[in-house]
């Protein structure tokens, strides 16, 4: 039995249930919301006439407990088990950090929909003969938006569980000097192996990991793991190499994040200029926190690449404001560029740019030999994609480094 709510051990992971249990009863604190993965929840009330009154039958997919997470009321209704079942927790944090950064709007929405429900739960309370039709018409209309943020929800549990089971994988791709064709560093690029989920693409896991808390311990795992992959290629192949990086917003914000950082790279045996950190050209809104990082990480000596430069607000004075040392081409200039003379226009102009401030260029997506030699011709230092290597397990990189990289 879930009593309180507050015994949970590992709020992330799945809790299980037997029929009869109960979950939660009217009147407690609502720390948690409930998923339901398998079986059949009863939310029941208790009329005036002493009688228990079901309000609700939940089945598998449907969410409940939440209205009492939001507003921090206690709960109205209690909830058992109806059968066996299986519930994933939802956390405090995973609602309201949403709800916090929602717009005002969107906010005031979601306060009448819940005044709604509540008003919905005390007027069949007060009825002997409850009216499902209304309750039903209402979670229609609603049912696309709860299924989208359930789904949601859940693949942020199904991540941290991952997380902690050490399911997400460091891969490398490799960077390449375009003058002389060989490998000087890589991009580190997570992948999700997932049990049950299969290969989780980074454009899905990635945006939802930055947009919580977790970017922040799985950007120092991958820390740790960029330090160590830089020893071994060292060890095995003799060779310096860089591995760039990426650095959410939230890291950008955390007052720990650098000196985090510091701390790690002062105690392994790689030098600050190894490191790399790629930051996006909007994560650079936040003004001072930004201008402060990128001072700090020159005085540390840490590399900075200002990436998908131009894909954005293309603000100039960030180059003007910011001393980077990297302005990398997105990937969407370079995918036509042999054939298309606005995209030569674009990056010549991107190079130029780059070189005239002090900073080299590199090119993403560089999938055949004529986007290359194109690349070349206009001075790009490095350029990295497929025709290369697609990202790669670290033994696999290592076995590139020995590999020379031929054009013809």
């Amino acid at each position: 039995m879930i009593n309180q709510e507050s015994d949970i051990d590992n709020q992330f992971l799945n809790r299980s249930l037997t029929t009869g249990e109960c979950i939660f009863t009217e009147g407690d604190k609502g720390d948690f919301a409930y998923i339901i993965e398998e079986g059949e929840v009863e939310i029941s009330t208790v009329t005036p006439e002493n009688k228990r009154l079901i309000l609700n039958v939940l089945k598998s997919g449907d969410m409940f407990g939440e209205l009492a997470l939001v507003d921090g009321s206690a709960r109205s209704a209690s909830a058992y088990a109806k059968t066996n079942v299986i519930l994933t927790v939802v956390t405090g944090e995973q609602v309201k950090s949403r709800i916090e950064s929602a717009d005002p709007i969107l906010k005031l929405l979601l306060m009448v929909v819940m005044n709604y429900f509540r008003s919905e739960t005390g007027r069949l309370r007060a009825k002997s003969e409850p009216d499902f039709s209304s309750l039903d018409k209402t979670k229609k209309e609603y049912q696309e938006k709860i299924f989208h943020a359930i789904e949601l929800i859940r693949l942020e549990s199904d991540l941290r569980n991952g997380f902690k089971r050490e399911e997400l994988v460091p891969f490398y791709q490799a960077i390449v000097d375009l003058n002389t064709n060989s490998i000087v560093g890589f991009e580190v690029l997570l992948r999700w192996f997932s049990p049950t989920r299969g290969n989780v693409s980074p454009s899905i896991f990635i945006p939802l990991a930055e947009s919580t808390s977790l970017i922040i311990p799985m950007g120092e795992w991958l820390l740790d793991q960029a330090l160590s992959a830089i020893e071994q290629v060292k060890k095995e192949t003799g060779i310096d190499i860089f591995l760039s990086i990426n650095i959410a917003e939230k890291q950008i914000q955390s007052q720990e994040f650098l000196t985090v950082m510091k701390q790690k790279i002062d105690l392994s045996s790689v030098k600050p200029k190894q490191i790399k950190l790629e930051i996006l050209e909007r994560s650079l809104f936040e003004g001072e926190k930004a201008l402060s990082l990128v001072q700090e990480c020159r005085e540390f000596g840490l590399p900075l690449v200002i990436d998908d430069f131009g894909t954005g607000y293309a603000n100039l004075s960030y180059l003007k404001n910011f001393q980077f040392d990297t302005l990398k081409i997105d990937q969407c200039f370079v995918k036509d560029l042999e054939n298309n003379v606005k995209d030569q226009i674009i990056c010549k102009t991107l190079i130029d740019l780059s070189h005239g401030l002090e900073m080299t260029a590199v090119a993403e997506g560089i999938e055949n030999q004529q986007q290359c030699k194109i690349l070349s011709s206009l001075g790009c230092n490095y350029g990295q994609g497929y025709l290369f290597s697609p990202p790669v397990p670290l033994d696999r990189a290592i076995e590139l480094m020995n590999t020379s990289i031929t054009l013809t």
